[in-house]
């Protein structure tokens, strides 16, 4: 897809990108893409970088000042160097204007956003083994996206085959931090990859934020093996839209297991209290007890107690508190 809008993003194909070629490294400019009052980006990009080479993603904004309501350009903002065969490392920096804070570009207090422009800069030892940058998708996000409220939607009964790994049944010294790789290898393997976990884990490591959960990485490391991958600020119609082409997601949510905890959303049944987890969504069931959504919990103790259902409102109030984060894995056409 290229220049192609689905709900809150833009897909952007290599071809609709400008080359400047320089000595050692390939810059690719975007054009001006304009959104409209938007408080969050998160930029994913499909790309394949050989041995001594990585990209470099920025982007710039266009803002509004909410007072004087003048505009003009932030600075550029990167989310660091990227790519398989380096210590890749985000970059969390902030102006004005904007910030990024790991994967995430925001807005800061008495700005919108009105309009992004996105850089990548391709940088390699020898002209022949320079990165092969597929395609880029742009989410945005926007006050109360997505919101239930007054929100018509049918839901399906569906269940997709998905493998069920615990992460808790790993390496011990990093299981209690895997939840997005580990639940990114049941979508990969679900998709005919024969992956292990700790080798995805350390393929999505983020060597500056030293932790295993960066979204961009994460969906980044899925594109270098050919796959069609991003993050996407979705809701309940990008939920039932994946689920109804038999496509299961990875959803960012916190929640908690405590009835008593006020902190977050109750979840029955769910194996812990989290301020941040992802797990695998892989169908939805209907009935006459109930709407529920079927998961795979890697945070489950073993690989037979991953498979869970969660209540649908409880679900989505948690999934809510994570602005409806979510990964989105396909093959290739």
């Amino acid at each position: 897809m290229s220049n192609k809008y689905l709900n809150s993003m833009i897909f952007i194909n290599k071809k609709k990108l400008k080359v400047i070629k320089e000595e050692n490294n390939e810059i690719y400019l975007s054009k001006v893409i304009k959104f409209d009052d938007f408080k969050k980006i998160i930029v994913s990009w499909n790309a394949v970088t050989p041995l001594n080479s990585y990209i470099v993603v920025q982007a710039r904004v266009f803002v509004q000042n909410k007072k004087d309501k003048k505009k003009k350009w932030s600075e550029w903002m990167s989310w660091g160097k990227w790519g398989t065969n380096i210590k890749r490392g985000s970059e969390s920096s902030k102006c004005d204007e904007v910030r990024i804070d790991v994967d995430t570009l925001s807005i800061n207090e008495g700005y919108s956003g009105k309009a992004i422009e996105l850089k990548i800069i391709s940088y390699y030892d020898n002209k022949g083994f320079a990165a092969d940058i597929r395609e880029v998708a742009i989410t945005y996000y926007k006050e109360n996206n997505n919101d239930l409220k007054n929100k018509k939607y049918e839901l399906i009964n569906k269940l997709i085959e998905t493998p069920c790994i615990s992460q808790m049944k790993r390496n011990e010294k990093i299981a209690h931090k895997i939840c997005s790789p580990t639940s990114l290898t049941m979508l990969l393997n679900r998709l005919g990859e024969n992956l292990k976990v700790e080798d995805v884990a350390y393929s999505c490591f983020d060597y500056n934020y030293n932790e295993f959960g960066n979204w961009t990485y994460n969906v980044a490391y899925a594109g270098s093996l050919g796959y069609k991958a991003y993050v996407e600020y979705g809701g309940i119609d990008s939920l039932i839209r994946e689920i109804s082409n038999g496509n299961p997601i990875e959803v960012s949510v916190k929640y908690t297991n405590d009835i008593n905890n006020k902190e977050y959303p109750y979840i029955e049944n769910a194996p812990l209290t989290t301020s941040g987890h992802l797990i695998v969504v892989c169908g939805i069931e209907v009935s006459n007890n109930g709407k529920w959504v079927i998961v795979n919990d890697p945070a489950g103790k073993d690989d037979e107690s991953v498979r869970l259902k969660y209540k649908f409102e409880d679900f989505m109030k948690a999934w809510q508190r994570s602005n409806y984060i979510m990964y989105v894995i396909y093959k290739q056409d």
